[in-house]
């Protein structure tokens, strides 16, 4: 929106609040001089629809909030149950890895929600000289000021019941008043009081078709078990692990050629707009949760580094090609040749050809499989290097 329509936009915004709140002060039912003998007996909603249209104002601008504040006046009938419906939700967002930054970026973004505090694990020692790495969730939330300090908590201890700690944690957020806490590989179980504090509860994200693939490791599952689609679930959460009702489901096809990695980007610019859609729909009521099947059940286990390894010449070029891209990640398919450990940074197949050679092995009597259209491997304390140079050092 250019400035001066941006200035128009708030002076408009700011007579219909100017008029509402002379309303308030006169005729409103709940607030007004009538509001003795009518207050709670009129509007259906919380808040109600003259507060409501006033944030609704303030937090959109009269362009967007007219249509919306209409839109809740049209839908009040008086006597009706009593429906809480507020002008935007507030968040409590957990994470505490990579893949949640663009979650919360989106939440940050969306004026349909306001983030009131982020929570995610400590800082930790990272790699060979064990520096303290801040977490990327805490980070991206204080460079692009999405709250102030105070409202970013990294507790080591949850259970309010349990700890000191605990019990410290579970009084700021009650102080937060969270419409919702919402939860995307944050890497702690949350115990059943924390959960009943957010008003809609805490909805996690997970990437799988739940029940299937419940657990740490959904992404490189569904990979693993050679599917040709994934999902992503997004569940009102128990206190059990991914046992939830499921509030939204959405899946989409996994080409030949994918990895874990690629498929972790396609994640990044898809499921966040997925996310907010459904947080809201599910605010309003439109999307009624359902309970898991458990008869369809199956669960995931924490990644290994043991689990990249493979041999060489004798496992079938199926079983690699699944490890290359379940793993690309980490820990990345890898073998040992001549006591060295070799890691496979690029494989490309043909796809056709695959199907007709899959069991062979990717080396079979020193020939590399002909569904191979390139590889790279990194040897131990090497650079990445094509077959040709490969074959040259390590198999003469």
């Amino acid at each position: 929106m250019k400035p001066v329509f941006r200035i128009i936009d708030s002076f408009l915004a700011s007579l219909i609040i100017f008029f509402i709140k002379l309303y308030q002060l006169t005729l409103s039912p709940d607030k007004g001089i009538f509001s003795p003998v009518l207050k709670g007996r009129v509007c259906a909603h919380e808040p109600h629809c003259s507060e409501y249209a006033i944030k609704t104002l303030k937090r959109y601008g009269f362009w967007k909030g007219i249509g919306k504040a209409t839109d809740r006046i049209l839908s009040c009938k008086p006597r009706m149950e009593k429906i809480y419906d507020p002008a935007y939700y507030r968040i409590v967002f957990f994470s505490s890895a990579p893949i949640g930054v663009p979650f919360l970026e989106a939440l940050a973004q969306d004026k349909r929600f306001e983030i009131v505090g982020v929570v995610s694990q400590a800082d930790k020692p990272m790699w060979r000289g064990l520096q303290i790495q801040e977490n990327i969730i805490k980070t991206t939330a204080l460079q692009q000021q999405m709250v102030t300090p105070e409202a970013i908590q990294t507790p080591a201890k949850l259970h309010p019941e349990k700890s000191l700690e605990g019990k410290v944690f579970y009084e700021w957020l009650k102080e937060k008043k969270a419409d919702m806490f919402v939860v995307i590989a944050y890497g702690k179980i949350l115990p059943q009081a924390i959960l009943d504090l957010a008003h809609f509860g805490a909805i996690n994200v997970h990437g799988s078709l739940l029940p299937k693939y419940r657990g740490a490791s959904p992404l490189q599952s569904v990979f693993l078990a050679n599917e040709k689609r994934s999902w992503l679930t997004i569940m009102n959460m128990d206190a059990w692990m991914d046992t939830g009702e499921i509030i939204d489901q959405f899946s989409f096809p996994i080409p030949f050629e994918r990895t874990v990695v690629e498929l972790i980007k396609a994640v990044e610019q898809q499921w966040p707009t997925f996310l907010n859609n459904t947080l809201w729909n599910f605010g309003k009521g439109l999307l009624t949760p359902l309970k898991q099947n458990e008869d369809e059940a199956s669960y995931t286990k924490k990644i290994e580094k043991t689990d990249g390894f493979f041999v060489l010449s004798t496992d079938s070029l199926e079983a690699v090609y699944t490890k290359y891209r379940a793993l690309a990640l980490w820990p990345k398919a890898r073998c040992i040749r001549q006591e060295k450990r070799i890691i496979i940074e690029k494989l490309s197949l043909n796809e056709e050809v695959f199907e007709l050679h899959k069991t062979a092995p990717l080396l079979d009597n020193g020939k590399l499989n002909v569904a191979v259209k390139e590889i790279l491997l990194k040897p131990e304390g090497k650079k990445a290097m094509d077959w040709k140079s490969f074959v040259n050092g390590y198999l003469k």
